[in-house]
């Protein structure tokens, strides 16, 4: 099985993770290589190209290029037997590798890169599988396919029997991601002091009302960006037309074309802000599955109903939609993953994950009465 550039498989006791490099690969870096090689003699020898420092220092990286990628033998090696990890990276390391005991290493995190406070939103997303210990973390894998990195950190998780963590979730063993004791145990827990979110239990499960988060600084700022761009920018381009073409021009094709293309990006921005901070959610819970219907005076009522057996796991994790970023209540499911929650405050966001889990985790009156 492959991650990435690295193939995996487990035998026995070892699970063994290394770099691969194609066929076509392995080609196209061997061509390259010999151009970059050949490139002096052909240059030196015919007098093209030989006073261009640019060509020289473009054949130089990809000589370098081209020989890392061909000399390279990264590899990693758990062994469940005398509990170690062997890891040996880069040509540097071609015949001995580094061994170091698994014990510190306490979970398996699944992270992607594009989540941080410093990557934008147009960041290009990488998973990456990591060993993390209270002191350290190492990377094993990382792949462009999420479904490739999950599935690596689980059989890993699996193999060492430790804890998954994904994408800033709790870390929880893969075997008992939707494990949780049911609400007829202790009863629904408190709700935070102050927290807008409602609830009721009834006959069909636990109904919870999650309030929009409102007009916050971030909507807010981003709302007043969009009402520049519809409104300042026209006003201020016709006063510019205006000065260099006469008041009169102002009516002509090019103008009216150019506000109306402001006006509908400044709408556009608005109403999707707009949008967002103004939509709430209803969740339904039971032992059968969730039903999860998003409204707001912007937006369609759009429903969504998951049977339990579709359902994955619901977590707590970093993300990000179009207009912000932050920590949601995320619930994974065979075909995709369904955000909820952002913007409410942490204490919230664990209350709701933990009722939800929980509220999976309790027959309802409906399935008891079906049952019998």
């Amino acid at each position: 099985m492959r991650c990435g550039p690295h193939r995996w498989f487990i035998s026995g006791s070892f699970l063994t993770l290394q770099h691969e490099v194609r066929p076509l690969d392995r080609w196209l870096s061997w061509g390259a290589l010999v151009a970059a090689l050949g490139f002096p003699v052909f240059s030196l020898s015919t007098g093209i190209l030989s006073n261009d420092g640019r060509i020289w220092l473009l054949m130089v990286g990809l000589g370098v290029l081209a020989a890392h990628h061909l000399a390279s033998r990264w590899k990693v090696l758990l062994n469940l037997d005398n509990r170690t990890l062997w890891r040996r990276t880069g040509y540097r390391e071609s015949f001995t590798g580094q061994a170091q005991p698994l014990e510190p290493f306490t979970s398996v995190a699944l992270r992607m890169r594009g989540q941080g406070t410093s990557d934008g939103p147009f960041f290009p997303k990488a998973y990456s599988v990591v060993l993390v210990s209270p002191a350290r973390a190492l990377t094993l894998s990382h792949s462009d396919d999420r479904e490739e990195a999950l599935e690596l950190a689980q059989a890993v998780s699996r193999f060492l029997g430790v804890g998954l963590s994904v994408e800033g979730g709790q870390s929880r063993p893969v075997t008992a991601r939707l494990e949780e004791a049911p609400l007829s145990e202790g009863g629904i827990p408190a709700l935070p002091s102050g927290s807008a979110i409602r609830f009721t239990q009834g006959e069909r499960g636990l109904t919870l009302e999650l309030p929009p988060c409102g007009w916050s600084f971030v909507y807010a700022a981003q709302a007043v960006l969009a009402l520049l761009i519809g409104v300042g920018g026209p006003v201020f381009f016709l006063v510019q037309w205006s000065r260099m073409f006469g008041l009169r021009s102002a009516a002509s094709t090019v103008p009216v074309i150019t506000c109306a293309i402001l006006l509908a990006c400044g709408a556009f921005l608005f109403w999707r802000v707009a949008r967002e901070s103004t939509t709430g959610w209803t969740v339904t819970a039971s032992s059968r599955g969730l039903q999860l219907t998003r409204h707001g005076p912007w937006r369609p009522r759009q429903l969504t109903r998951l049977p339990a057996l579709r359902i994955q796991d619901i977590d707590l994790r970093d993300t990000r939609t179009e207009t912000s970023r932050g920590r949601s209540v995320v619930i994974e499911y065979d075909a995709g993953l369904v955000q909820l929650g952002m913007d409410l405050s942490q204490a919230e966001l664990e209350w709701t994950e933990t009722v939800l889990r929980r509220a999976l985790a309790t027959p309802s009156k409906v399935a008891r009465r079906e049952a019998v």
